[in-house]
């Protein structure tokens, strides 16, 4: 194990790259960092189910595919990297996570740029490429260049998939109280006035006599593992990454710091439903789905029920809340229509075609589906109803 001079050097390396705004606007992957650290000077067995379920309290024996961990694990690789190519080039130590790794290890700045170091690729500062002279300099930057030609990410997705862009996904989940029931006992319970702590309290103000106390869980449906998989393979093969939140716990702050997504439901909605649609003059929310008003005419898209098969509605809004940052709504109160929305707009094909309905009048919309089907597996997803913003 390390002594105590040894832990202290690192101790202090781990400081200036915490406070580094690669690290700083990024707590996810700050604490990912310093859990990392802790493990490597304990020595202690570190995996991706150890992590998940020591840092975000995943249950893997429901979900064993879940690519969080190694979501977070790609991103902080890149933001190692990105520091030492940069203002960290002149560090005495350096960490670094082999790829499909999860222990870190130390090296000196020597080890580091040597050829053979555990490095998972060798990334050359921008100083040490001056040696090699301008020409060759020239000649990396053009090869570069013509691999990435034609590689632009789809317009929806060009905010979140720039290379410091913060990314935030919205998983709509329940808030859960405990109460009592006829039988006198206490139950985890649920109810549509309580979907946030502040509604908690408020609600618990206005019903004195409800004698209710906030559980330590809430509950999602199956759509948030499915959508954060897809999600997190789209980003992953754009070369980007985002964090996690839950609508139960979203603050503003989240909102005006990042490009946000969300997925869910909107009857579970609680800061994002003043945000939802706020821009539309067409669109609102109806019953189990949503109403189209324009130039008189007024349609009903509702949730369908019977044989042969179930029909609802989701909808797709992209928009921006502030300056600089994109919001990226799927909204569904049925998982399959979140799940086959998110299919679609992670298929550079469909949204080739779909970003040629827009006719160039804009980037900004909000477009109704209605999609059918009672399998993942046996899914219509049409476009019904489409308002290009403006």
């Amino acid at each position: 194990m390390m002594n105590e001079n040894e832990k202290k050097v690192v101790k202090e390396a781990l400081d200036r790259i915490c406070s580094h705004r690669l690290f700083a606007n990024s707590p996810t992957h700050t604490d990912l960092l310093k859990y990392l650290v802790e493990k490597e000077f304990n020595k202690e067995e570190v995996n991706e189910v150890i992590v998940g379920i020591d840092l975000y309290g995943i249950d893997y024996s429901e979900n064993r595919s879940n690519s969080t961990v190694r979501s977070y694990m790609y991103k902080l690789r890149q933001k190692l990297a990105k520091y030492y190519d940069e203002e960290g080039r002149n560090e005495p130590i350096v960490f670094t996570i082999d790829k499909g790794q999860y222990h870190l290890s130390f090296l000196s700045a020597d080890e580091y740029l040597k050829p053979n170091s555990k490095k998972e690729s060798v990334t050359i500062p921008v100083r040490y490429l001056k040696l090699a002279g301008g020409v060759v300099c020239l000649a990396i930057l053009i090869i570069y260049a013509g691999r990435t030609t034609g590689m632009k990410p789809s317009f929806i997705w060009e905010d979140y998939f720039e290379t410091q862009a913060q990314n935030l996904l919205i998983i709509s989940d329940q808030f859960m109280v405990y109460g009592k029931l006829g039988d006198g006992k206490r139950y985890g319970i649920s109810y549509p006035e309580i979907n946030s702590q502040g509604e908690y309290i408020k609600y618990t103000q206005d019903h004195p006599d409800d004698v209710l106390s906030p559980t330590d869980y809430t509950l999602m449906s199956k759509m948030a593992p499915y959508t954060v998989k897809s999600l997190s393979q789209w980003f992953q093969s754009n070369n980007n990454d985002f964090d996690l939140e839950l609508e139960s716990k979203l603050k503003y702050d989240d909102i005006q710091n990042h490009n946000i997504m969300f997925v869910g439901q909107y009857k579970t909605m609680s800061l994002s439903k003043s945000l939802f649609l706020q821009d539309s003059k067409v669109f609102t929310t109806f019953g189990d789905g949503f109403k189209y008003k324009k130039e008189g005419t007024e349609k009903v898209y509702d949730t369908k029920h019977g044989d042969p098969k179930k029909v609802e509605y989701a909808m797709v809004s992209y928009t921006s809340l502030t300056a600089s940052k994109s919001a990226l709504y799927f909204v569904s109160n049925n998982d399959i229509g979140v799940m086959a929305t998110v299919r679609r707009f992670t298929d550079e094909t469909w949204l080739a075609d779909f970003q040629s309905q827009l006719k160039g009048q804009s980037k900004h919309f909000n477009a109704l589906f209605e999609v059918s089907g009672m399998q993942r597996t046996d899914v219509s997803c049409k476009l019904v109803e489409l308002e290009i913003l403006k």
